[in-house]
């Protein structure tokens, strides 16, 4: 009995050590972008020297990360002793480098009122801290939909380029139309979101047009080209209804885009594969943090049930291309 649970004991120290080494590998990786490392060994490799005496920091300290970068494979070292960045970084970096960032900073913020949060005497944090502390994954999201997914239906793309009216519900503090308005400027952007603060933000920052209001309680009819979701629907009280409403929005014609996250596990075989040991420690994280925490995790599957009633008629689903969002289009039928 020693023996076997010795061995447990021995596989259950193994598994810790995986964790923690996520946990460094993600600081390695919010240093070489919060500091600039991994931006000048773009331009050009460099020894570790050079590369302090670049950016003003203690050559020691360089050293070190630098090392570990390289234990991570995040760097290559060449014979010279130059680093530089490996193979297919740069890319990742662009896609998913920002999560580094919001996980550290926002892990920061709640271990500052984690005794208080769990015994529920300290009051959730705002919807506009929410956007605030995760605004270059935001924008990363959204730019993986811009950029790469829609894209891929040029009866959509031809819509934005063109200068079509675009209505985006729950848009937060505006980071996704702000580069809405950089990738297709032309297009005419409206944005509907529940939280003041947010909207006001977004107003400041788009200059676009921003109503305070929720998905449920949209009262235009016929008059636009777009109606996106952009991970948005979790926070309805009535996902249905806010479909509804978003394709009464639409032109006959227009396009109804809804980007979900992957799907939320649902079986405990698939909640503890990685993804599904991800997605709940997303949730725990996010039910200690971030306000409001999502009323839904809605599905594929439950967002094609809720339209089918609906006159639209799917037009694609766009699986992720570098982030982990799913895109479900639909056009308003004509009739």
């Amino acid at each position: 009995m020693q023996t076997a649970n010795s061995q447990i004991g021995h596989e259950r120290v193994a598994q810790f050590d995986g964790f923690f080494v996520g946990f460094w590998g993600t600081w390695v990786l919010h240093l070489g972008s919060e500091l600039g490392f991994f931006r000048a060994l773009q331009e050009a490799a460099l020894p570790v020297w050079e590369l302090a005496e670049r950016l003003g920091f203690e050559q020691d300290y360089v050293g070190v990360w630098c090392r570990a970068a390289n234990a991570y494979e995040i760097l290559d070292q060449d014979a010279e002793g130059r680093y530089s960045l490996a193979s297919g970084v740069a890319e990742a970096l662009e896609a998913g480098g920002p999560w580094a960032g919001a996980l550290v900073q926002v892990s920061n913020r709640v271990c500052e009122t984690l005794e208080a949060v769990f015994r529920g005497t300290a009051p959730p944090e705002s919807r506009f801290s929410l956007h605030q502390q995760m605004a270059q994954v935001v924008r990363s999201s959204y730019q993986d939909l811009l950029l790469h997914q829609l894209p891929r239906i040029p009866e959509v793309q031809s819509v934005l380029t063109a200068g079509g009216r675009l209505l985006e519900f729950g848009c937060g503090c505006g980071h996704g139309l702000e580069i809405l308005r950089r990738v297709h400027p032309l297009v005419e952007p409206t944005g509907l979101e529940a939280d003041y603060e947010c909207a006001r933000e977004a107003e400041r920052s788009t200059r676009a047009v921003i109503v305070v209001g929720t998905a449920e309680d949209c009262r235009y009819e016929s008059r636009f080209d777009v109606a996106l979701f952009h991970r948005s629907l979790s926070y309805c009280e009535s996902p249905e209804q806010a479909l509804g409403r978003a394709v009464a929005a639409l032109k006959p014609g227009g396009f109804l885009v809804v980007t979900l996250p992957d799907d939320f596990p649902t079986t405990e075989a698939d909640l503890r594969t990685d993804r599904g040991r991800a997605r709940m420690g997303e949730r725990l994280f996010y039910g200690m943090f971030l306000a409001p925490d999502p009323r839904y995790n809605p599905t594929r599957g439950q967002v094609a049930e809720w339209l089918k009633g609906l006159a639209v008629e799917e037009v694609g689903q766009l699986g992720p291309e570098h982030v982990r969002n799913f895109t479900l289009v639909y056009r308003r039928c004509a009739s």
